[in-house]
This record gives C-alpha cells, structure tokens and sequence, in this order.
C-alpha cells in the first residue's frame, strides 16, 4: 500500500514538472505587459525604491537607465499596453506584498479611458502575469464581463494553441535576449517620427473622469495612503494631446490634490522640458523616442530629488543590476546613433567602442585612389595593410586592432562567440574571380557588390548593430 502510494505521489510530481514545464514554454510572454510582472517578481525584497504604474505612456516615457545615471534611483517601470486603472491598481497591490518603494509615480494617460473594459488582447497582457491570488481573481473580474471570466480564469484555453507560433526564444531564459537580463520594465524607442504638437498650456477648464476611472484611481492613491507612501501623478508630453483629453488630465490634477500628492503635467511643460516633437517623437503614436525621454525623465528625475527624499543607490554593489541595466540602455542608444550616422569620419569614431566588433570585406575592386576610404580602413584598424597595398579580403577588427583575417588568398574561418556563430570567407566564384563573405549564423551580410561591407556586432547586446556598404561604383557612397 505504502508503495503504491509513493508511486502515485512520485508520478504527480513528475506531472506537476511537466506541466509547469510546458506552461513556461506555451504561455504568452509580452513585454508590455506580462513579462514586466515576470521581470518584477525576480527583484530582491525592498529593491525597487521608486515604482512606476501605469500604461506604455510610463514604460515608454520613463526611462529607468536615466534616473539610475543621473540620479542613483532604483526604479522599476510595472505597467501594461492600455493598462486600465483598475489593472494598475491591482498591480500596485502585487508590487507592495514584496517591495516598500519610497515613492510611486503614476503615469496617467489611461486616466483617460471612459469604458468598463478594454479589448481582449489587453485584458490578457494585464492579467496574465500576476501570479495567482484573490487579487489576481479579483483583476480578472473587474477586468472582463461576467460572462467571459471563465476564459481568462482558465488561461490555457487562451494559449494552448501557440505550438503554431512557438520560437527558439520560448524556450531561452529570458527569451534569449541579453536586454532582458537585468530589465526595469522601460522600453527605448530608437526610431523618429516628425510630428507637431498641440499647445494646451492656456487650458484650464475641467472636466469629469469616466466613473470606474476615477473609482480605481481614487482607489491606487488611498493604497499609497494606508501604506505611507507618497505619489507623484504626472502626464508624459504626447503631440496628439487636445483641449478634451487637457480638461479631463485638469480633474485628475484636483483629485490628486485632495490626497496631498503632486501633480506634474508633460503636455504643459512641453517648453520648460526642452521636448521637440519634430526631433523627440518615437515612430509609434504618442510615445517619446530616446531623445524625449532622456529629456523628459529628467526633468521629472530632477523634480523628484526637489519634492521628495529617494535613496541614491549608485555605491551600493547591491544594486549591480540597475547599472546594468542602464549600461545596456545607454548601449541600445549609442548602437542607434550609429545607425543614423551618415558620413565616414563620424562612423570611424563610433566605431570604436570597446565593446564592437567590427567585420571588414573589402573587394577586389577597391583600389587606393580614394582618400577617404583609405582613411575609414586605416580609422578602422586597416592601416598596416594598407602600407602592402590596397587590402583585399575579411578582416575582423576591435577598437582599430586587427582581430582575425582571411588575407587575399582563399580561407574560410569560424569564428565562435557564444551565442552566435561567424564565418569570414574568400573564395573563387564561378566566373573566377575572389568573392567576400560575412556570414553570422547562416546568414551572409552584403551591402553593396563592389566595394566595401561592414557588419557591427555588438558584445554586451551580443546583436549585430549595423551594417553598410560602401559603393566605390557611386563615389564611395555609403549604403544601408
């Protein structure tokens, strides 16, 4: 009998592992909106010294490596695509059963919202991270009719088919991304929309919020209360605010005054922030690009320090991770502006960041007549094999150091880097003549077909960065 049941009890387990196993790898793993909460519950105990809410107008605008670099602020960015106050409230509440922040800063553009549910997709994503608990059930249900709460209580039903749409990374710690690794829940955007914004500084009127809004924002400020904690409610800028959305952002100003907490409005100070949405705006609606929200976190970095007492962190080795994770914003930043860059004396200084690696093919029908590229492959380590003539073949190269080479002759050489793979080759064609490649994981790098290719990989993202060509065929012109 005792046998037997050993037996069953060591079979449930197993089962228990397989099917926690399986969850890990089917269920949804959004970055705007569950995998933050994943990230969060990995933070040690009282780590996390000011904690952002809200929606992807915090984890867009409020750039945690910012606060950390200029500020020593541990901060943590716990939002959701299209988060709902009632979501955020009940995110609050999961956020305070491990971490006593010293300060809560609540982005609101979602105060906005006047409906007592959002669309599916959006419940999931501000669902489906939290782990399971009354709050949780209580989310869900304030989250959904009655009549769909079966479906979202029962996740599986809403990913047991995702074996279509599995990936490498479903499987990988961390999804297999070096930028997940010590992660604050902010999310950079690189790219640059032009856009025009709305003056609402002369708007004053107030109008009301939508009744289960204001009920669950009312409810996040009297948590805070109870627990101590102070809140400042602010309002990332966005070009496509107007005099309706003003009004209603008035009264979520009033209501933050009745419980003593400050309120900072972006769409106001817009000037005072030095924000230019022809140059500042990301290319998805309404967010700040990683020149806006440099600029705006720090003014609201600068604000806090003025208004409230927050630790700075930055001697403390116990807060080695938020300096990574500022290392790798400020990495991502760098890697963009490299991208934009468009002559070659700019692109040789860039190039040397220590943690590049810089892959070289120069063909055949290059020569040494053009001044300007033998100076961009001297800048970029080539110098010595310049003075033997022009210098055909696939260099690998560091800071200007010459790494690795395939010379003029035929090779193929690999080159492992975990987790990627390379491989620089020179070899005959079919018509005869030598031919260059760059090859990273199967996939080979070419720009251009007469002149020089360029490909960056970057070691702390561990991502290729950059690529271009160089066309000696069009004046040396640079190609991306």
């Amino acid at each position: 009998m005792k046998k037997t049941v050993v037996r069953i009890t060591g079979f449930l387990l197993i089962l228990l592992m397989v099917l926690a196993g399986i969850n890990r790898v089917f269920k949804m793993k959004y970055g705007d909106g569950i995998y933050s909460l994943t990230k969060f519950y990995e933070q040690k105990k009282d780590s996390v010294d000011v904690l952002v809410l809200g929606s992807s107008h915090a984890f867009e605008n409020i750039n945690t490596g910012t606060l950390w670099d200029e500020y020593g602020m541990a901060s943590y960015v716990l939002g959701g695509s299209r988060q709902p106050s009632w979501n955020t409230y009940y995110y609050l509440k999961e956020a305070l059963k491990t971490q006593k922040p010293e300060l809560i800063v609540l982005e609101g553009y979602m105060l906005l919202y006047d409906a007592d549910y959002e669309e599916s997709s959006r419940i999931i994503k501000n669902n489906f991270g939290l782990k399971w608990s009354k709050d949780k059930i209580e989310s869900i249900k304030v989250s959904a009719p009655k009549s769909q709460w079966a479906e979202y209580f029962l996740e599986y039903t809403q990913y047991h088919t995702r074996y279509r749409e599995l990936s490498r990374e479903d499987f990988l710690k961390n999804q297999g991304y070096r930028y997940y690794d010590d992660w604050k829940g902010f999310g950079c955007n690189l790219d640059t929309v032009a856009e025009v914004g709305t003056d609402v500084k002369q708007v004053d009127e107030v109008s009301p919020l939508y009744g289960k809004t204001e009920e669950y924002y009312r409810k996040i400020l009297d948590l805070a209360r109870e627990e101590n904690i102070p809140v400042l409610v602010t309002i990332a800028p966005y070009f496509l605010i107007d005099e309706k959305s003003e009004k209603m952002f008035n009264r979520v100003g009033e209501i933050a005054g009745e419980y003593g907490d400050l309120f900072l409005d972006g769409n106001k100070l817009v000037d005072e922030i030095g924000v230019d949405y022809q140059v500042d705006n990301a290319d998805d609606v309404g967010h700040l690009n990683y020149l806006g929200n440099q600029k705006y976190t720090k003014y609201l970095g600068t604000y806090i320090k003025e208004h409230y007492t927050v630790s700075d962190r930055r001697a403390d080795a116990a807060y080695e991770s938020w300096q990574k994770n500022a290392d790798y914003i400020r990495e991502m930043i760098v890697n963009q502006e490299l991208k934009e860059s468009g002559d070659m004396e700019a692109i040789c200084e860039k190039l040397q960041n220590p943690n590049y690696w810089v892959f070289i093919s120069v063909d055949d029908s290059c020569n040494g007549k053009d001044q300007e590229l033998q100076r961009f492959l001297g800048a970029a380590g080539l110098g010595d094999a310049l003075q033997n003539g022009f210098p055909a073949g696939v260099w690998l190269t560091s800071q200007g150091k010459i790494l690795n080479a395939t010379g003029a002759g035929t090779a193929k050489i690999y080159i492992r880097k975990k987790p990627k793979e390379f491989c620089i080759q020179r070899m005959a064609g079919a018509d005869g003549q030598m031919e260059n490649q760059i090859i990273c994981d199967r996939v080979s790098y070419r720009k251009v077909d007469s002149g020089v290719n360029v490909v960056v990989y970057d070691l702390m993202t561990e991502e290729i960065e950059d690529q271009f060509g160089i066309d000696v065929s069009d004046g040396c012109r640079i190609v991306r």
